[in-house]
């Protein structure tokens, strides 16, 4: 079996992975956080579209609430991969595919699924150690909790002049056009898919019920503000965590080489940073005023370095090169 005729695993992601260029605009909101993390993987362990191929899904468009991306993902969130099973790839076998729709467990794939070549050895991204390999996970499943959501970040204010500003940006638009897809999804869904209308019934209500507060609409807001206030504190107290965990002489969480670790938090603050009201990565130190600002302690000196060093690396430039999301 030729390279050309093995199926290659799609990546449904936010924007295009393009391992030669970050200089091609880009059309669509590329603003999934967690779609970010396996991108950076994949530009880590030097994959080319031969290998990956990816698929766009329109967050703004509510792509990810069509019934055709749900049958992948029930959940309706991005990333999602799918990948053959290795042993349905021979000839004269149909094919048979599986989705993986956490982010966790694409990257996990993503690392242990790599080739080496005369030019190229990728890098492994988890640790060795079981000190480590736990290490890994509780940061990873710190960056992930509810209690510092990067995308309810996004959407939420604490004040009636970061409501309007909010009501007037991206955050307005984001819940606009996904009210508009789910709309048209449930009206399209058969009534005889009880759990599909369910699904958009509750979406609905959700993303509907948050677009009224946003749009000055929706009655008292003070719950709102109340949650973005705890996100930040938490925002806070988290990186205060990744400061305590960093070593003085190494440059990355689990020490002198990058990991998923990283790749997982380096996304996490990415988002942090545009919420903070940072827009590129080519000027760190504005970047991290930005943040501070909005802190109520100032950020430590060795995730200042640890930073420093995400962002000059290759597959940040990669996926941040056009702003920060």
């Amino acid at each position: 079996m030729t390279t050309d005729s093995v199926p290659k695993a799609i990546l449904y992601s936010t924007t295009r992975f393009n391992p030669h260029s970050t200089n091609e605009r880009a059309d669509w909101f590329p603003g999934s956080v967690w779609a970010s993390v396996p991108r950076l993987t994949a530009a880590e362990k030097g994959f080319t579209d031969n290998e990956l191929e990816t698929r766009i899904v329109d967050l703004v468009k509510g792509e990810n609430f069509s019934p055709a991306y749900l049958k992948i993902n029930p959940k309706g969130t991005v990333p999602a991969l799918v990948v053959p099973y290795a042993h349905t790839v021979d000839e004269g076998i149909s094919t048979k595919f599986k989705a993986l729709c956490s982010t966790e467990e694409i990257c996990d794939f993503l690392d242990r699924s790599t080739t080496k070549s005369a030019q190229f050895s990728a890098p492994a991204l988890s640790p060795a150690t079981i000190q480590n390999a736990d290490l890994q996970k509780e940061i990873i499943a710190r960056v992930h909790g509810d209690e510092v959501d990067p995308n309810a970040l996004l959407l939420v204010w604490r004040d009636e002049a970061e409501r309007k500003a909010k009501a007037g940006g991206l955050p307005a638009t984001f819940l606009r056009g996904r009210q508009e897809a789910l709309e048209r999804y449930a009206r399209e869904v058969s009534s005889n898919d009880a759990k599909l209308s369910e699904f958009y019934s509750n979406k609905l209500k959700e993303n509907g019920g948050l677009l009224a507060l946003l749009e000055g609409k929706g009655g008292d807001s003070t719950e709102v503000q109340n949650k973005a206030k705890a996100l930040w504190r938490n925002v806070g107290e988290t990186l205060a965590y990744l400061e305590a965990q960093l070593d003085v002489k190494a440059p990355f969480l689990l020490g002198d080489q990058v990991s998923l670790a990283d790749l997982h938090a380096g996304a996490w603050l990415a988002r942090i940073l545009a919420c903070a009201g940072a827009t590129s990565i080519s000027d760190p130190d504005s970047a991290l005023s930005a943040l501070d600002s909005n802190l109520s302690a100032p950020i430590g000196p060795k995730t200042k370095r640890w930073i420093g060093a995400l962002l000059e690396r290759e597959s940040f430039r990669q996926v941040y090169g056009e702003g920060l999301h």
